[in-house]
C-alpha cells in the first residue's frame, strides 16, 4: 500500500502539511481552520514574500463552522467516503460556550445519531490565528 494525498476543492495555506492523507481504506484530515481562499491566499503570500501573518478577519462563528464543516465534507468526498464514515473528529473551540452552536451545525453533516463518530470537543488555549475552532479527524473509505 502507498500512502495517497488526497486533494480537493479546499484551500492550502501553504504549511508544512497535506490537508488529508489516504492510506489503504483509512484516511486523516489534518485539521482544519475556518480559512476561506481569499484568507488562505493572504496566509500564502505572507509566507512566501517572509511578511507578517495578516490577522484573522472578523467572521461570524456560525460561518466559521460551516466553511470547516464544508471542507472537511468534500476531503472525505475526496478521499472517496461520506461523512458517516468518519470513525473519530477532534474538535478546539477558542470559546467552549459555543458548543451547543457548534453541535448544532456539526450534526446536520451526518445522517443521524447512530453515524455520529468518536469525538473530542475542548476550549483550546489558543487557536491558528485566533480564529473560532479547528476540526480533524479520522476516517475510513467503505
Amino acid at each position: 500500500m502507498n500512502k495517497e494525498i488526497v486533494k480537493a476543492d479546499v484551500p492550502e495555506t501553504g504549511g508544512p502539511f497535506n490537508l488529508c492523507v489516504r492510506y489503504g481504506n483509512m484516511f486523516y484530515i489534518s485539521g482544519l481552520p475556518p480559512f476561506d481562499e481569499g484568507y488562505a491566499s493572504q496566509l500564502r503570500d505572507a509566507r512566501a514574500k517572509k511578511l507578517p501573518i495578516p490577522p484573522f478577519p472578523d467572521v461570524p462563528f456560525e460561518r466559521q463552522v460551516r466553511i470547516v464543516m464544508d471542507h472537511m465534507k468534500k476531503l472525505t468526498e475526496a478521499a472517496g467516503s461520506n461523512m458517516d464514515c468518519l470513525l473519530k473528529v477532534i474538535v478546539w473551540l477558542k470559546d467552549q460556550r459555543q458548543q451547543e452552536e457548534f453541535d448544532r451545525i456539526y450534526r446536520s453533516y451526518f445522517t443521524n445519531q447512530e453515524t455520529l463518530p468518536a469525538r473530542t470537543r475542548m476550549q483550546a488555549g489558543r487557536t491558528p490565528m485566533d480564529c473560532g475552532l479547528e476540526v480533524e479527524a479520522i476516517g475510513y473509505v467503505p
